[in-house]
């Protein structure tokens, strides 16, 4: 995820001072993850839980999503507005998708933010973990999809694949 995220910035960095913000706090929020998990990035040791990193993980992925919903989603939408209608027939199908993914990020939120984990529900929680992962690494994808048909000056061209699933999941 970071690797892709490192491409993207590459690839539509400068176009856009919103995108620009968004794509920082995204890696932001993708070093709270790693950190919360264990992962160092270009490291393979894994460090244990601590409930600070959970805490900073939460409140950046509460930051992130609310930012995409109430700010830049429909500032990106606005901008394809002048496209054409192929262009925001794309925009339109992927809006849909990022709101059930929303839904099942909150709810890891909501369930992991109230209660405390301990021994019972510890390994629940670290699959809890690599299913979050792949949510974020499922947001992030169609974010993506919207940046590039508005961003990039190559119209929609879509990102090479990453090989970073390791990111996305616990070890």
């Amino acid at each position: 995820m970071l690797n892709r995220l490192e491409r993207l910035t590459q690839r539509v960095g400068g176009s856009n001072e919103l995108v620009d913000q968004w794509l920082h706090a995204r890696k932001e929020l993708l070093v709270s993850y790693c950190t919360l998990v264990g992962l160092k990035p270009n490291k393979e040791k894994h460090t244990p839980l601590n409930e600070k990193a959970l805490d900073n993980f939460c409140h950046n992925l509460v930051d992130y999503l609310s930012a995409g919903h109430f700010h830049l989603y429909q500032r990106i939408i606005d901008e394809v507005a002048s496209a054409d209608s192929s262009v925001k027939s794309q925009a339109s199908k992927i809006y849909p998708a990022l709101e059930l993914n929303t839904e099942a990020i909150m709810a890891f939120h909501d369930s992991y933010t109230e209660n405390d984990i301990d021994d019972d529900n510890a390994f629940a929680f670290h699959y809890a973990l690599s299913d979050i992962g792949e949510a974020l690494d499922a947001r992030f994808q169609l974010e993506d999809q919207l940046i590039i048909l508005a961003f990039d000056p190559v119209n929609g061209a879509p990102l090479p694949p990453a090989n970073d699933d390791h990111l996305a999941r616990p070890a």
